[in-house]
């Protein structure tokens, strides 16, 4: 608290908390941040706990709360009563990575089901002149009010809040409570709501947006004001949701979950929105304390200079940075001719090549490849499924060795109803003279509760697998599909590879920062099609495009397939 008060005013403040600050240690009901900027205060590890004890933030700018459990802060002892209290007028404040919460109970019999709920206040409110506030990455539960903007009707000001990738669960309503101002609320997971979840009032525009609700009552409306509020719905989960009429005085969203709003934020976050069905994984694995890199003790390194807080900059979850491209070079193979003819393939330069043919066990092996007659290409091992044969293009990514690197894949395969696998496909993406590289090994299967889109070893050494025949999402591998993948390495180790099909633009499996799984050697560098290994393999293929230039998704390339190249459903140009 002193070093808050006797700050310099030009000299930036970190306060590191390796321990637990209570009222009896504190000697206040609060820590008052006020009249002051640039203050950080961040927990060390797991260390940083403020018990019954809350942060007052008035008249300040450019302060940072991170790592810490804030909890049980009464209301009504001389103080907001708030696990966070921010009072403007205030800008650029970041709360991220707490865990914040109070109970839904107290051991009190005497009390009223009112009073209960007054026992304490908010985990996290604004009000006043409230500007560029973020509230990222914590967990907020176990409270009956949870977080409000705009302490009354009256408090009219044009407040400007984001909600990114927190975790509210256990908890009554207030998520937030939403009074004027604009909104920001993307990538949360809502799991348990009793009464409400978002609530905008008083003319707030709250954009909502990769947000999965679950388990839940009303996750937007807008009620108990003079006047609604709005929101702007885009791409949300609404999952086992109990929505109540719209009364008179107020408007809840409903099952159709239409907007009445529009909002269009000031920032550039695509670094940071994950699609949505990847929302719940990413949030419980990452809110919350303990997820940060901290020193480990204040006395065994100096304290780092804050840096300068950026609220309405995310902080990103790696996500493919890629520009919709307006056009794409494409190498392609469009099945018209056996792989290994002359002129087989046209690549992204406009010259014509072929794969080349590899026969591990030896020269004698029968070609696996055959035309239907059709314009398709049948690849078959069920005769030969100790055979090798497999097709291959050396070069296909840039090899200096410049990060980070990309590569996108499509291919049009109608799989089989014989109970085989359908085709292995493998990239591999080394530079000259490395001593490492990584390869995606896809397998495309189609056998029992084996079937769907295998990665081997993709996962930090695991294997992964998308649409298995055993699971709720499981795709019918015998129908004509077009595989999508995407490659995003960081380095020649690690990187992002997600999974698309048929156009869809919600990935159907997508890892984040892994360690790929290593190529053979360093230097290699290419696109392998086929190979039995031991197994059946039965499947046909339409046609392969691939490119280095990005990590594509479908939505970028809609209208960008190359003509004539065969059945491109999902993918036709967008009127």
């Amino acid at each position: 608290i002193n070093a808050i008060k006797n700050k310099a005013p030009s000299r930036p403040l970190t306060i590191w908390v390796n321990g637990s600050i209570t009222l009896q240690n504190a000697k206040d009901s609060r820590i008052d941040i006020k009249d002051v900027s640039d203050v950080s205060i961040i927990g060390l590890g797991n260390q940083g706990e403020m018990a019954g004890i809350g942060f007052n933030i008035v008249r300040a700018e450019n302060i940072i709360i991170r790592n810490l459990r804030i909890h049980h802060v009464r209301a009504n002892l001389g103080a907001p009563g708030d696990g966070i209290s921010i009072e403007g007028p205030v800008r650029n404040i970041w709360i991220d990575h707490n865990e914040i919460y109070n109970s839904l109970t107290v051991a009190d019999p005497s009390l009223t089901e009112d009073q209960v709920k007054d026992y304490y206040d908010g985990l996290v409110d604004a009000k006043g002149d409230a500007q560029f506030i973020t509230i990222s990455f914590n967990k907020l539960h176990h409270s009956w009010k949870t977080s409000l903007v705009g302490s009354s009707d009256s408090d009219n000001y044009d407040r400007t809040i984001t909600y990114h990738h927190n975790h509210w669960y256990n908890v009554n309503s207030r998520l937030p409570l939403f009074r004027f101002g604009k909104g920001h609320i993307y990538n949360n997971f809502y799991d348990g709501a009793v009464e409400s979840g978002i609530n905008s009032r008083m003319g707030a525009v709250i954009r909502i947006e990769h947000n999965h609700f679950a388990s839940m009552k009303n996750p937007v409306m807008s009620m108990y004001s003079q006047e609604p509020g709005f929101w702007q719905l885009i791409d949300n989960i609404f999952d086992d949701i109990t929505w109540q009429e719209s009364p008179d005085d107020g408007v809840v969203a409903g099952e159709a979950a239409e907007s009445t709003g529009e909002l269009t934020p000031p920032y550039d976050y695509s670094a940071s929105l994950l699609p949505v069905h990847n929302v719940k994984a990413t949030v419980l694995a990452y809110a919350g304390t303990g997820k940060i890199d901290t020193p480990p003790s204040p006395g065994l390194c100096a304290s780092p200079e804050p840096a300068e807080p950026e609220p309405t900059e995310p902080e990103p979850v790696p996500i493919d940075p890629v520009e919709p491209p307006a056009n794409v070079d494409w190498n392609s193979y469009d099945g018209s001719l056996q792989p290994f003819a002359d002129n087989a393939l046209t690549l992204a330069d406009g010259s014509l090549s072929k794969f080349e043919p590899q026969q591990s066990g030896g020269a004698d092996e029968p070609n696996l490849f055959s035309a239907n007659g059709d314009g398709t290409i049948r690849f078959d091992s069920t005769a030969n499924s100790a055979d090798r044969s497999r097709a291959k293009l050396s070069a296909v990514a840039p090899d200096a060795g410049v990060y980070p690197k990309f590569f996108t894949l499509l291919m049009g395969v109608t799989g089989n109803s014989s109970g085989n696998r359908i085709l292995e496909t493998e990239v591999a993406l080394g530079d000259a003279n490395a001593v490492a590289a990584s390869r995606l090994k896809i397998i495309l299967r189609n056998d029992g509760n084996n079937s769907g889109i295998q990665l081997e070893n993709a996962n930090n050494g695991s294997s992964v697998t998308a649409g298995k025949g055993n699971e709720p999402d499981a795709l019918d591998m015998s129908a004509y599909r077009i595989y999508h993948f995407t490659v995003a390495l960081s380095s020649p180790t690690t990187g992002n590879v997600a999974i698309y099909t048929d156009g869809n633009n919600t990935p159907l499996l997508q890892l984040e920062g892994v360690t790929m799984r290593p190529a053979s050697n360093g230097s290699d560098n290419y696109l392998q099609i086929g190979d039995a290994g031991g197994s059946s393999y039965l499947g046909d293929i339409d046609w392969v495009l691939w490119s280095s230039a990005g990590a594509y998704t479908p939505n970028m390339l809609k209208g960008l397939l190359p003509a004539g190249v065969g059945n491109i459903s999902g993918y036709e140009a967008q009127p």
